[in-house]
């Protein structure tokens, strides 16, 4: 059985149940938070920890991991991921306490707790839970130290991928989709972009680097709001490589705590050798003296939020938004309400209950660490016809509409997508 107990009809709020109804043995997978119009936390449906045998987390970001430590209130239940994903996570559970920790029903000692159960694991190995559960761990290609998982429970094998990017960037190699069985029962996977395509990495770059330059050349500076993993270093790894480094890359926020502990993890990254060029070539801002004097020379700015709904670069966007000759780039999805997209959408946006408007040039740029459309139906394609294939973490309507098309395209009849959290869904061999 598999219970969808956040994820269903939306991107975020992952939580997925795998139960084996021959022996109870049960599985979940990510357990994390989305935040409604006014930044409040939402979360997943509950479910007992003293019912589970074990918790997986796919990687470290909040919609995945956020809400893990409101199982370690009362009880104590092994979890597995990789050492990077659980520094991570360590780091943006806290910082989420810290903003939003009113709404929470856990503290940090729930978080220390959940930080003594967890179970470091490596890609390739295989994790002997008990006699009739093991796990095995796969890169996901998403952000450092993200993995699919496959299941073995009951006779059955079940891949979970989380959030995966088959595609190589310049921080990852791409998911590791070579070693993922095809003849799998169940598939569960993300279906962020079944309704977009993304341009070739290289062109994206490019992209990037020649607005940047474009606008440093001439006398201004460059704001990049980005998610505090993943994309910051993404975005910082790309400027070093294309030689962007001779104007300052200044780098604030939780960014830069996340950007030393990804270093000591070489082994997640595509080229550790350019990750410590830009490390070396990256300013870290020492005091708030600094920060309020950025912006009287060109310089480039990289800092969490990435949708602009908090963080240091809410100061940074009020000063440099003033005058045309900056530009403001957002490098990854903004999400409906968020001042990210009002300012994509109206070139304006409530910021700390103030309507700013933008002089700054915008761009979009689409970054992004999630499969595309054409590689979500190339991975279906992947698996024999007897493969079960449940789609989560995607838009209700988007999602249907794709199932039509692949149904149309290639005959796949085998995907299905949860409507509503808390629907169960009951596969038989």
């Amino acid at each position: 059985m598999i219970k969808v107990l956040g994820g269903a009809g939306e991107v975020g709020r992952a939580g997925i149940l795998v139960k084996s109804l021959e022996s109870g043995t049960a599985v979940l997978l990510d357990y994390g938070v989305n935040f409604d119009e006014q930044d409040r936390p939402l979360f997943p449906q509950h479910v007992r920890p003293r019912d589970l045998s074990c918790v997986v987390l796919s990687h470290a970001h909040l919609d995945h991991c956020g809400f893990i430590p409101a199982l370690y209130v009362s009880y104590e239940v092994p979890l597995y991921a990789t050492p990077l994903t659980i520094e991570l996570s360590d780091l943006l559970i806290k910082d989420l306490i810290k903003l939003s920790g009113y709404y929470l029903p856990y503290e940090h000692r729930e978080v220390s707790k959940m930080l003594e159960c967890t179970v470091p694991v490596t890609y390739g190995e295989v994790v002997e839970i008990s006699p009739n559960l093991s796990l095995t761990f796969l890169n996901a290609g998403h952000v450092p130290g993200s993995s699919m998982v496959i299941i073995e429970i009951d006779g059955w094998r079940v891949l979970y991928t989380g959030d995966f990017n088959p595609s190589p960037t310049c921080l990852l190699n791409g998911a590791d989709l070579y070693n993922i069985p095809k003849d799998v029962d169940v598939v569960i996977m993300e279906g962020t972009y079944v309704n977009g395509t993304h341009p070739p990495r290289e062109v994206l770059e490019k992209q990037l680097v020649e607005i940047t330059l474009n606008v440093l050349e001439d006398g201004g500076c460059v704001l990049i709001p980005s998610f505090t993993v993943g994309r910051s270093q993404e975005v910082l790894s790309i400027l070093v490589k294309y030689g962007v480094d001779t104007y300052p890359i200044i780098v604030d926020g939780l960014a830069r705590i996340a950007n030393e502990i990804i270093a000591r993890y070489p082994h997640y990254l595509r080229d550790y050798k350019l990750y410590r060029r830009a490390m070396e070539v990256a300013i870290e801002v020492p005091s708030e003296y600094f920060r309020r004097n950025v912006g009287s020379e060109p310089c480039i700015v990289i800092s969490p939020a990435g949708m602009l709904k908090g963080g240091a670069v809410i100061q940074y966007l009020k000063k440099l938004s003033r005058s045309k000759k900056n530009a403001i780039i957002l490098p990854s999805f903004q999400a409906p309400g968020t001042p990210g997209f009002q300012i994509l959408t109206r070139g304006k946006a409530f910021v700390e209950n103030r309507e700013l408007k933008i002089e700054a040039q915008i761009y979009w740029i689409d970054l992004s660490a999630h499969a595309g459309k054409k590689e979500l139906e190339d991975f279906i394609k992947m698996f024999n016809t007897e493969t079960h294939i449940v789609m989560v973490h995607t838009t209700l309507l988007n999602a249907l509409k794709f199932v039509s098309r692949i149904r149309q395209k290639y005959g796949i009849e085998n995907v299905v997508v949860p409507r509503s959290i808390g629907e169960s869904i009951i596969i038989k061999k």
